[in-house]
């Protein structure tokens, strides 16, 4: 039950953080306003952090028995996760004007690094799962495993250009955010990736609802 609660969660903060960045990409002139801001890094800060959690439940509740590179790659990815919501906890500190984080970690190749540690982590994990499906999760949830895979490669892929950006051209800034047709080129993508992973959690919850609604049969 608690399990299913964190993946809706996940399904709603995942959207809302989307439809933030998409919006954003679009109609910059929003983020003049400080106050979307501060909603938009606490939407992130709040994803990240349940994204962690999904990544923790499911390692309690669906690796028993399973093989051990499943589990590894659920450590990797509560890691991964965490190591996100760092990044946007550190920009909260600083919107919020609190002096927590030393100057070390105000650094753009830790900014740039991060998401593209945690991209490639919950990749392994989508890759990990599609090998260990048990015969039922495999009729249900084969192709949105699949799904996210692709979505999850895509996301990967972009965070590998911002980074070989950062080191030849020693330029930081994210793909949407830079020449406006690369930014809508690049926010087609992040559309594509996102419908692609959210499908997948989409499926998994009602997955999760068939497997109580059988418990009670």
């Amino acid at each position: 039950m608690r399990f299913k609660k964190i993946t809706y969660l996940l399904i709603v903060s995942f959207t809302v953080s989307f439809l933030i960045r998409t919006t954003g990409t679009l109609f910059p002139q929003i983020f003049q306003n400080v106050y979307i801001v501060k909603l938009t890094i606490i939407t992130n800060l709040f994803f990240n952090v349940v994204q962690a959690l999904f990544f923790i439940c499911f390692l309690r509740s669906y690796t028993a028995g399973r093989k051990r590179p499943l589990k590894t790659v659920c450590l990797l990815s509560i890691i991964g996760s965490f190591l996100a919501a760092v990044t946007y906890l550190k920009k909260f500190c600083l919107i919020f004007k609190l002096d927590i984080f030393s100057l070390y970690l105000i650094n753009r190749y830790v900014d740039a690094f991060i998401p593209l540690v945690s991209s490639f982590f919950i990749l392994l994990f989508f890759v990990s799962f599609k090998k260990v499906q048990t015969h039922e999760e495999y009729k249900i949830l084969d192709r949105p495993i699949s799904s996210a895979i692709i979505g999850s490669v895509i996301f990967f892929l972009l965070h590998l250009i911002v980074m070989a950006n950062l080191f030849i051209f020693h330029k930081f800034n994210w793909l949407e955010h830079t020449h406006r047709y690369v930014g809508l080129c690049t926010l087609s993508s992040i559309v594509l990736a996102a419908v692609f992973i959210l499908h997948f959690y989409i499926r998994f919850f009602q997955y999760q609802q068939n497997q109580e609604l059988q418990g009670h049969t």
